[in-house]
C-alpha cells in the first residue's frame, strides 16, 4: 500500500475509532504536540481533546466522509477533506478539515487537525 492509500485509510479507521468509542486507539494515533483547531477557531491540545473524548463531554455518533485527498511530502503528509459529523446526540457539522500527519519511529502521527464549517 503506498503512503497517500495508507494515509486515507488511517483517517477513515480514525473516523471508525472515534464513532465506536476507541478512545485509546486515537490517542495512539495523535502526536503528543498535537495541534487542534475546532471550527470555532479554539485550539486544543491532545491531552484536552482526549480528556473530552473520554469523559463524554464531546461525542462522535457518526462521521460521513464526502471526499478526502492526500499528497505527501517525503515524511509528511496532508489529507485535505470533507464530511457531515454527527456528534452529542445530533447536531450535525457540514466541514471541511486539514489533517497533517508525520511520520515519526515508523508510524504516521497527527500532528495537526483543522476544521472548518460548510461546503
Amino acid at each position: 500500500m503506498g503512503a497517500e492509500a495508507e494515509i486515507l485509510q488511517l483517517s477513515l479507521d480514525k473516523f471508525r475509532w472515534k464513532t465506536e468509542g476507541k478512545i485509546d486507539r486515537i490517542a495512539d494515533l495523535f502526536d503528543d504536540e498535537l495541534v487542534f483547531i475546532h471550527i470555532t477557531g479554539q485550539r486544543t491540545t491532545k491531552a484536552e481533546w482526549i480528556g473530552q473524548l473520554r469523559s463524554k463531554s464531546f461525542v462522535y455518533n457518526r462521521i460521513d466522509q464526502r471526499e478526502a485527498a492526500v499528497k505527501v511530502y517525503g515524511d509528511t503528509a496532508v489529507l485535505v477533506g470533507k464530511a457531515d459529523f454527527t456528534v452529542n446526540g445530533g447536531s450535525i457539522y457540514k466541514l471541511i478539515y486539514t489533517e497533517v500527519y508525520t511520520m515519526k519511529n515508523s508510524q504516521w502521527k497527527l500532528v495537526n487537525l483543522h476544521t472548518t464549517s460548510t461546503y
